[in-house]
């Protein structure tokens, strides 16, 4: 039997899964809760409770959401904007693999954005995506053709999820996809604190010739809930920050994925 500090660190642990969850979706049932789980209502009514107290979440019959979303997202702002000067930094590297002409898929999330905001030099290409945010940011550019995904809106991503957005791939072929992941590991792969997306995330990758992962150092070495059930061998790049180290960039090479590594402003003045 475990003892209270282990009982303490197990709640701990699940109401912080559990946050995460919200902050993917921007919203959780009760019952998707004790079904991920495998406990009673009364408790997960307690994490919730307790969520609600420390002024993450708004409880509602049934389940919780954010207390961010309504003001996030009529601002259009994505939620948790953490590591921004690394994810620009990686945003700029993974434009300079954009072409003009180029059909390319992007994912959605803050670093796929911050390639979005990188592509000024591109004069003629096709973009499909889930991300509303990107979709508008990229829509009134000429010679940049926007195919947004339909499906169910998900506020902290300002993104479409679900069956129809997986299905708006079966037909599609497209030269790139850059891809977000919540957390990189060459031993467990891909993964996610939901699984509202990973059918859609297959179905992008079935869709391109070439994947890039886009994420930064913080991510890497990192599990979530959810696995991407994919191999190595359809991921073909990653694309990241001065962060990993280099007997990272051998783990993931050693699996066939090329590493390339973006300088953050800050980190080149830490080596200057």
């Amino acid at each position: 039997m475990k003892s209270k500090t282990e009982q303490l660190a197990d709640m701990q642990q699940r109401r912080e899964k559990i946050l995460e969850m919200i902050r993917e979706d921007g919203t959780v049932t009760v019952k998707a809760l004790t079904d991920t789980f495998g406990l009673t209502e009364a408790t997960i009514r307690t994490d919730l409770r307790m969520l609600q107290q420390e002024g993450h979440v708004q409880r509602y019959h049934g389940g919780a959401t954010l207390m961010t979303g309504k003001q996030n997202t009529g601002a259009m702002l994505l939620e948790r904007q953490t590591h921004l000067e690394e994810k620009q930094a990686i945003g700029r590297l993974a434009a300079q693999h954009v072409e003009n002409g180029d059909t390319v898929i992007f994912d959605s999330g803050t670093t796929t954005t911050a390639i979005a905001e990188a592509i000024s030099h591109i004069r003629r290409l096709s973009v499909i995506t889930t991300a509303v945010n990107i979709a508008l940011k990229l829509g009134g550019e000429p010679g940049i053709n926007i195919l947004l995904t339909g499906g169910t809106f998900k506020f902290p991503t300002l993104s479409t999820s679900g069956e129809k957005a997986a299905s708006f791939f079966e037909n599609v072929l497209a030269e790139k996809l850059f891809l977000a992941t919540a957390c990189i590991s060459p031993r467990l792969g891909l993964s996610f604190p939901s699984e509202t997306d990973i059918k859609v995330k297959m179905a992008m990758i079935k869709s391109a010739n070439s994947v890039y992962v886009v994420a930064d150092s913080s991510k890497i070495d990192k599990v979530s809930m959810f696995a991407l059930p994919c191999d190595w061998s359809h991921i073909h790049y990653l694309i990241t920050d001065s962060g990993i180290s280099p007997a990272q960039v051998a783990a993931f090479e050693a699996l066939g994925v090329q590493v390339l590594v973006a300088q953050s402003a800050l980190a080149q003045k830490r080596a200057v």
